[in-house]
């Protein structure tokens, strides 16, 4: 029964992660979040993670970003966890889609060097920030190990991002858009932003970006049901055989199968 879940992530009997710090009040365990993490994100700049732009790659960073608070820094979610109307990819298919998105992203443009042009870099990194987003492989703190990561891949053409470009408000709404119309394209209004200047002339990154915003997890038989149902898809499901023998539930451009567009 999904009533009888309980989120292994969570402390017990409170609505707060399980944390190094014996923090028992979640706000603040974000206050402390958010200062360490925003303390790990200005190391980066000066000292990248090396990686292959694949999954451990992706996990090293978030490793960094967390490592102050969480044991389970670096480590893949074992739950399915939705965010308001978002449900994201189930935890027992993360590594298919993993295989989908950094095979995509290595035949992709975005590593090729400088040579790739601005039009081609905003539609691409478009679509691989819609694919980690769809992902959301960590319980907690997919969204700051995405723009890292995303910092990485706009050095090999020579781009530094300016993530302050683009407000809170407006990241979070592409986010939702993204899953509701299920295309990047919402995106690809964010990466023509902050492939700019920095507007107000400052740090390129934004510490409000840094904040807690966290998931909820859910048990895997609530998460199936509004997986299928979740207006962010298409009419047509894709069909597409898991690795578990199960048909893919995703409606409209599924990314991680090829199934029906």
């Amino acid at each position: 029964m999904t009533g009888d879940f309980v989120d292994p992530y969570l402390l017990p009997g409170a609505d707060v992660l399980r944390n190094k710090l014996g923090v028992r009040d979640r706000t603040t365990l974000d206050r402390l979040e958010y200062r360490l993490t925003w303390a790990r994100r200005q190391q980066l700049e000066n000292a990248p993670i090396r990686g292959n732009f694949d999954l451990p790659h992706l996990q090293a960073i978030h490793k960094h970003l967390f490592q102050d608070l969480f044991d389970w820094a670096g480590q893949l979610r074992t739950v399915d966890i939705t965010k308001g109307s978002s449900v994201f990819h189930p935890a027992s298919l993360m590594h298919e889609a993993a295989r989908h998105t950094f095979g995509w992203l290595q035949g992709s443009h975005l590593l090729a060097g400088p040579r790739v042009d601005d039009d081609t870099f905003v539609t691409e990194a478009a679509e691989l920030l819609g694919y980690l987003n769809y992902m959301h492989p960590f319980r907690e703190g997919n969204g700051r190990t995405q723009r890292a990561f995303m910092d990485q891949v706009a050095a090999r053409s020579g781009r530094v991002l300016s993530w302050r470009n683009v407000s809170k408000d407006d990241n979070t709404r592409a986010s939702i858009d993204a899953f509701d119309t299920a295309t990047s394209a919402p995106f690809e209004h964010v990466m023509a932003k902050i492939i700019l200047p920095a507007r107000d002339g400052l740090s390129l990154l934004d510490d409000n970006l840094y904040q807690s915003h966290p998931a909820t997890a859910v048990s895997p038989g609530r998460l199936h049901i509004g997986w299928a149902q979740s207006p962010m898809f298409d009419a047509d499901r894709c069909g597409a055989p898991t690795t578990k023998g199960s048909p893919c539930l995703r409606r409209g451009a599924c990314p991680f199968h090829g199934g029906r567009r």
